[in-house]
């Protein structure tokens, strides 16, 4: 069976990582046709190690990009790609042997599907887990937007749809793969789950981007929700979803800004919690300020998570008011 797979990995200082997911790649069941590792100007031994690993593999190229990024590096590996499907993987994560075999029949039993993709694993620091779900199906939008389901170790996709919305967002830091799966869905594109057990491990690290707490990068994830917001803002006002996208991506906003809140009262430091709580109430303030949306829905849906914790993004599916277009499902 070959697979018409390439995948593309960017690495920036994993030289701690790197060589947990190459040994993955190396024991897959089926191989991927082509393995292009983008190496981000690393400053520790990833590159020795990657170099090491390719030596002598015709099926692997070695790059390097001296911009900063890991959307930078992924779209230095896009070009390169001359497969029909394409999969993006990160340097600190793991997939089990199975991983390429099962995307590659999926292939083959999907021809008309422009994205495969399937649940994974986050493996947290303390040693607990979550399942991470993959959704297809006609709310792919709603999912997306509150649960990140095109987070990039969950689908592979055509080369081609990424090509044609442009490859990843190099201005974005962070949530860029967010950012990345709202654009491919506003394509329509025709999305299947796999289904299976998960065949990705994917590894909390204090060193990632994303880090342990939402504070911590902050600007960050308020900056792909705002880039995000221009993007349908820019659809057609006689496009139906739109405002549905809008008020979900509001109340997206505002389950951020409680998750700051939570991570304000979790806090044993003062300077901390005032940080916090400064964040929390001014991205809730500025979102609600701006939404066309209820006001009294977004406050549910923020104080709903504030209480519970859980499943507040549930409430989005309820329709808002006879003057506003309750949520397309």
């Amino acid at each position: 069976m070959r697979s018409p797979i390439t995948i593309v990995i960017p690495v920036y200082n994993r030289a701690h990582t790197i060589g947990r997911t190459l040994r993955s790649i190396d024991a897959q069941s089926v191989k991927p046709a082509h393995i292009i590792i983008v190496d981000n100007e690393s400053t520790d031994s990833s590159l020795s190690i990657i170099n090491t690993w390719a030596s002598g593999r015709p099926d692997v190229t070695v790059l390097s990009e001296p911009r900063r990024g890991a959307s930078i590096a992924r779209n230095r590996g896009l070009r390169e790609v001359t497969t029909e499907w394409t999969m993006f993987f990160d340097s600190d994560d793991e997939m089990l042997p199975s991983h390429i075999e099962d995307y590659t029949r999926a292939i083959s039993e999907h021809p008309a599907a422009d994205i495969l993709g399937r649940d994974i694993i986050l493996r947290f620091i303390n040693g607990s887990t979550r399942r991470l779900y993959f959704h297809s199906g006609r709310d792919n939008m709603f999912h997306h937007i509150f649960r990140a389901t095109l987070s990039t170790q969950r689908y592979i996709a055509r080369t081609s749809l990424f090509r044609s919305v442009g490859g990843w967002n190099e201005s974005l830091l962070g949530w860029n793969d967010y950012e990345l799966g709202v654009r491919l869905l506003l394509t329509s594109p025709v999305t299947v789950n796999i289904g299976g057990k998960p065949s990705v491990h994917t590894h909390q690290l204090k060193d990632s981007i994303s880090g342990l707490l939402a504070c911590d990068n902050h600007p960050l994830w308020e900056r792909a929700i705002d880039t995000i917001r221009s993007i349908i803002k820019s659809l057609p006002e006689s496009c139906r979803e739109r405002d549905s996208y809008l008020y979900w991506l509001d109340a997206r906003a505002v389950l951020l800004a409680a998750t700051y809140e939570h991570e304000a009262r979790q806090s044993t430091s003062p300077e901390f919690k005032e940080m916090a709580h400064r964040l929390a109430r001014d991205l809730y303030s500025r979102t609600v300020d701006s939404s066309p949306a209820p006001h009294f829905m977004l406050r549910a849906i923020y104080r709903h998570n504030i209480i519970f914790g859980r499943l507040s993004w549930l409430l989005a599916r309820i329709p808002v008011s006879a003057n506003y277009p309750p949520p397309i499902i």
